[in-house]
């Protein structure tokens, strides 16, 4: 019961469920305490390998010798795909691609999910220390893009708590979220790909926001507890299982290239959910349409009688026949 209730939660739409809280609590709310808890780390702790901000372009970016990374995901909500582009955010595209080709958010948990404002992750449940570490270290800012706002649905962008913050949590905007980017923190670097954003629409929010807005998961009790925390107070939350990385030189080269591992496994899951999708259809198609079942049956009907029809005429001239040898038997023994 407690499964088929999850599924009917999890296929119900963004606009089924009411809104926490206003725009402008949305976005207070994020800036307080949704972010990561970098502003904690000291500058020493700072990342050495920023990117040179002033490689950034002034336009949409993606110039084609621009570097690009397709990131591939599954997870238990269906297939994730992303794309990140390096010229919207150099040392924002290269700290989030690093990450994930690490490996740090493989079964990581999508721990807050508000719906029409966000969807952030990005506390790993690493063991390594070197990774821990690298993950945990701030970078610096990049410029702030008045080109690329307002925010749009599926962006992907760091949390961060101010200036220089940013660290290993990202979020994934929803339809609302228009009013995010104003900070140089929240620079986006990448976006959803077109066909996977009804995964992130599907991501489980029952839990609502995190305390004191709502009665999800806190940052805290994850770094500290882990994954136990979320399994077993916060079960129903979805979450990565992994991730492929495939880092490209320019969308000339990302356009003429075969068909990749990481396409392979979207177009799979979606296969498998389209086929499973038609069988459901075409159940319910017959079970709701009494019309078609009645004109099925109306059209087997006939087919049905000549059926009996030739049986009994086959059945009567077998008996006949029966019955003219054995009286021609009689005939011949008198």
């Amino acid at each position: 019961v407690v499964l088929i209730f999850t599924r009917i939660e999890r296929t119900m739409g963004a606009d089924d469920i009411d809104e926490p809280m206003d725009d402008q609590d949305d976005i207070n709310a994020f800036n307080e305490g949704g972010g990561s808890d970098a502003a904690e780390t000291s500058t020493d702790d700072k990342d050495d390998g920023n990117v040179d901000a002033s490689v950034t372009s002034e336009n949409n970016g993606d110039g084609d010798g621009d570097e690009h990374s397709i990131i591939t995901c599954t997870t238990s909500a269906g297939p994730l795909k992303m794309h990140f582009h390096k010229s919207w955010s150099p040392n924002g595209y290269e700290r989030a691609t690093s990450l994930f080709e690490r490996g740090y958010y493989d079964h990581s948990h999508f721990f807050r999910v508000v719906p029409h404002f966000l969807v952030q992750f990005g506390i790993g449940y690493t063991q390594e220390r070197e990774l821990k570490h690298f993950a945990d270290s701030s970078i610096k800012d990049d410029p702030k893009r008045a080109d690329l706002m307002p925010f749009r649905e599926g962006y992907v962008s760091f949390a961060g708590s101010g200036p220089n913050s940013r660290t290993s949590q990202l979020f994934i905007a929803y339809d609302r979220a228009q009013n995010l980017g104003t900070s140089p923190w929240e620079t986006p670097f990448g976006e959803v790909v077109d066909g996977t954003q009804e995964t992130v629409r599907k991501l489980y929010s029952g839990y609502g926001d995190m305390p004191p807005w709502g009665k999800g998961p806190e940052q805290g009790p994850i770094r500290n507890r882990g994954a136990n925390y979320i399994v077993e107070d916060f079960p129903l939350l979805d979450k990565f299982e992994t991730c492929i990385v495939k880092r490209v030189a320019s969308l000339t080269q990302m356009m003429e290239g075969d068909e990749s591992t990481e396409k392979k496994v979207v177009e799979a899951g979606r296969e498998g959910k389209s086929i499973e999708r038609h069988i459901r259809v075409a159940a319910a198609n017959n079970d709701k349409n009494p019309a078609i079942a009645s004109a099925a049956n109306q059209r087997e009907q006939p087919f049905l009688t000549l059926i009996l029809v030739l049986a009994f005429l086959v059945l009567v001239i077998l008996l006949l026949g029966i019955r003219r040898r054995k009286m021609r038997k009689t005939g011949k023994s008198v």
